[in-house]
Formats: C-alpha cells, structure tokens, sequence
C-alpha cells in the first residue's frame, strides 16, 4: 500500500512538474513571440516615421529647386532677350541682383562665356576675368549637351568664397542654338538644413540628400568630408533604388559607409528631380527603447512564475492578459502623450487671438536666426509695426472690432511675407517681422508694401467703414550686436519717430 502510494505520489509530483514545465515554456514562449512582435511592429513604425519625414523633406526641397529653377529661367530668358550684349547686358545685371535679394540661401549667382571666362557675378558687376570654370564638370556636361536643362552639380568649393556650395546650372544658347555659356546659382548647404525643424525624430537621427547617381549633396548633422562623396556603390543605390523609389534599406552590419552607425533607412526619390532623400534613424535607438520595456515585463514574468509555480494555468493566462493590457495601455499613453505633447506646443507657441507667433516664440526664432546671420556674415533686418489710433478703434467700435482688426492685420502681413520670414505679435497692437537674407532696400521695399496693404485693407462695422494703418520700424543687423535686444530696440526707436512724424509710414533706424 505504502509502495503504490509513493508511487502514485511520484506519478503525481511528476504530473505536476510536467504540467508545470509544459506550462512554463508556453508563457515563455509567449513572452518570447510578444517581444518579437513588438519590436516588429516599432520597427515598422520608424519605418512609417521615417518615410513621413522623407515625404515632408521631399517636398520641401523639390520646392526650392523649382524655385531655383525659376530664377535661372528668368535670368537665361533676360540674356536671350538682350541678345545686342547677351551676358554683360546690364538688363541681365539686374535681375541678378533681384534674384540674389529675393531668394533665400542664394550665396552668389554667376555668368560664364562659352570658354568658361565669369563674366558676370553677382558680388561683381563685370564678374572676374582672371577665373575660368571650364574644369568644373557642370560646365564641361551641359557645353556637351546645353538641351539636358538644369544641372544639379556635385557640392564643389568656390574659387570666389573659399567654400562648399551646391550649384543649379542651366546652358545658354544663342539664337542658332549654340552653347554660349553658363549660368549658375550657387546655394549654400544649410538651405536644406530641415533637422532642428523636426524635432520628433528618435536621437540620433539623420537626413541625406543624394543625386539619383549617388552624390551626397547634403548631411544633417554635417559631416563636411561627406559632401560630395559617391555613394552609388551602396545597396540602396544598386539594389533598392532600382526596385521601387520609395522604400526601406538598412545599413550593412558593419555600420553605414557614412559614419559607422547601423541605421534604417527610409529613402524617397523625387518625381520631378534627380534626388533622393534619405532618412536615417539608428536601430539602436529603436532596439534601447525595447529592450527598457521587455526587461520590465521579464521581471514581471519572473516573479508570476515563482510566485504561482503551482497554478501555472492560471499564472500563463494572467501574465500573458497583463502583458497584452500593458502593451495596449503603453500605445494609448504614446499617443495621448503624443496629443498632449502637440497642444501645449501648439498653445506655448501661437497667439490665440490671430493664430501667428506669440512674443516668446517669436524672439526666440529671431535669437536662433541673429546667431544664424552672424556665424555666416548675412543680413538680417527687423520690423516692428503697430496699429495706428487703436484705442480709437477699441472706443469707437468697442473690442471685439479691435480684436477682428488685429485678426485681418495679421492676415494681411502674413499675405505680404515670404515663407522664410518670420511674423509674430509681440503683444497688444504690436507685431514684428524678421527678414532673413534681406538687404535695407529689400526691408525697407516690404515694409512700405506692408503699410500700403494694410491702407487698403477692407473692414466694416455698424456699417461704417473703419479705416487702418500701421507705422513701422525698421532696424538692420549690427555685426557687434550680442542680442535681438539691442536689434530690437533701434527698431522700436524708428517706430517712435513714425508715430510722432505723423504715423501711417515707415522709418528706417
């Protein structure tokens, strides 16, 4: 009796292990399979974040290069118009100096003769004799083929600044259609620079922007001994380019050719240009966010299976349901966080009132900006305007008509702007405007549109018409200055003299 009950005691304890081991190893299994699966699933959303982020870069610099290109078309248009003095044409020279004002980045524009002489330049009227660019390749390409129409060129040093440029370059024929030259715009690198604008991207990130042949144009964060290097050896050029100009790639297990790190790369040709953008986000961010989680979630396995040894079923299904839940509750908390992260943004940032820049926002872009100018020798002019008479509009009309008065100011400031400028109110009827690579002329050109704009600007109320103008200040940028404070308060000293000089008009510091 005692035999068969040890035995069946045995049998029991060896069931019990059995069970228990069976059931152990389908938890871990499970935890095993949720763990791949996550990580699966974040690696397709970096994928996704990448490709996002690949689409708004494409879109922007495809923006700029049919900017560029617009420019080069007027500027080839204006020689083939002025065909009596063709490249030294002084219509030419003008719309150089209106190209290099109005389009942002733009570090020189140059007009080259048939043998390769500059014989314009935008730094100089007449150009410089004594340099030639026949060696360069553009011009050796497109006196080769002048119907290829623009020409991206490989970054290059400039034999006028001492530094890399990117250039845009177009043939000029004469009217029997034979290649009579070259004009080229030369852009400086940091126009493509879109990295501190995109903040969400994991640590670590990187943006390249290659030709279709594999010439890197451009790295953010810059690695200078990488522009220009030919990259068309790698996989992404020989292998996954060919198959679709949208896709994933990743970096060789030894790192990337660029700067050693194994990255996912999310990779856009564009439709219009020879380029491709590139996206990098390190995997190791990506596997270090993962691992932080499922350690957790390990522990958490460990002491359910110590803890409830004995009623594994019941553990397996409560660890494997806490984990799913935790999964579950983790995505909601990114996102909401996500969301919430978004408003007080959107909320630290904007005016509620006219939906621009509020004062802190805008000073710290015009801070960001000063440095920018300064580090690279540009001008950069400031303005400030205000409305004229608003306390007579806000006791005429009361505040809400005040309010909309501010609301169609706003609207129509933002209507005069470029793009790369900046708009923010600075508080009450008080607004500035920053003007990045805009010369005194240029500055002071928009502000006197600016105040004719708003002159004509139609409002309404009770059915009388309320009249608006603005006085503005405008100040440039000092070499010497440490601060926008300083900028800023030569600019509030021109407004001054606006108003008492009879308001309605700008006055340059």
């Amino acid at each position: 009796m005692d035999g068969k009950a040890a035995s069946l005691k045995g049998r029991t304890r060896f069931q019990g292990w059995l069970v228990l081991a069976v059931l152990t190893a389908a938890i871990l299994a499970t935890f095993f399979l949720l763990a791949w699966r996550d990580l699966t699933t974040r690696y397709a959303m970096a994928a996704r974040q990448g490709h996002d982020t690949a689409w708004f870069i494409s879109r922007n610099v495809a923006e700029k290069f049919r900017q560029y290109d617009r420019q080069l078309l007027a500027i080839v248009a204006e020689i083939q118009a002025d065909a009596a003095t063709s490249l030294t044409g002084e219509p030419v020279w003008h719309q150089i100096l209106l190209t290099i004002q109005t389009t942002p980045f733009v570090r020189s524009i140059g007009l080259y003769d048939a043998s390769g002489s500059v014989l314009q330049h935008s730094d100089r009227k007449g150009g410089f004799p004594a340099i030639s660019v026949v060696d360069r390749d553009y011009f050796r390409q497109l006196k080769d083929d002048p119907g290829q129409g623009l020409l991206i060129t490989k970054p290059f040093k400039s034999r006028v600044y001492d530094e890399t440029i990117i250039g845009v370059a177009r043939a000029v024929v004469d009217p029997d259609g034979r290649f009579a030259g070259v004009a080229l715009i030369a852009v400086a690198p940091e126009a493509f620079d879109l990295l501190g604008g995109l903040p969400n991207l994991p640590g670590g990130s990187a943006i390249s922007i290659h030709r279709s042949d594999g010439i890197n144009l451009f790295r953010a964060p810059l690695i200078p001994d990488q522009l220009g290097k030919d990259l068309s050896g790698t996989e992404l050029f020989t292998k996954r380019l060919p198959e679709s100009p949208v896709g994933v790639a990743y970096t060789p297990n030894r790192g990337s050719v660029v700067d050693g790190q194994d990255r996912l790369l999310a990779y856009r040709a564009l439709e219009e240009w020879p380029l491709v953008v590139v996206v990098g986000i390190r995997r190791a961010e990506i596997a270090a966010t993962w691992r932080h989680d499922w350690t957790r979630n390990a522990v958490f396995v460990g002491l359910a299976l110590i803890g409830f040894s004995w009623l594994a079923t019941i553990a397996q299904r409560q660890t494997t349901g806490r984990l799913e839940a935790e999964l579950t509750l983790s995505r909601r908390e990114l996102q909401h966080r996500a969301i919430v992260e978004e408003e007080l943004r959107r909320w630290a940032t904007t005016d509620s009132l006219t939906g621009m820049s509020n004062r802190r926002h805008f000073l710290e872009n015009c801070e960001r900006e000063m440095q920018r100018a300064l580090r690279y020798g540009r001008s950069m002019p400031v303005l400030i305007f205000d409305v004229d008479l608003f306390k007579t509009i806000n006791d005429r009309f009361g505040h809400a008509v005040g309010d909309e008065a501010l609301k169609i100011i706003a609207n129509v400031a933002a209507a005069c702007l470029r793009e790369t400028d900046l708009l923010g109110r600075l508080g009450g009827e008080e607004f500035g405007v920053l003007l990045p690579e805009t010369d005194t002329t240029g500055a002071a050109d928009l502000a006197e549109r600016l105040r004719a704009a708003i002159a004509v600007a139609p409002m309404t109320a009770n059915g009388e018409t309320v009249a608006l103008s603005i006085s503005v200040g405008v100040a440039m940028l000092h070499p010497d200055d440490t601060s926008v404070d300083a900028l800023f308060a030569r600019a509030d000293e021109a407004l001054y003299r606006a108003k008492h000089a009879g308001r309605n008009r700008v006055v340059l510091a």
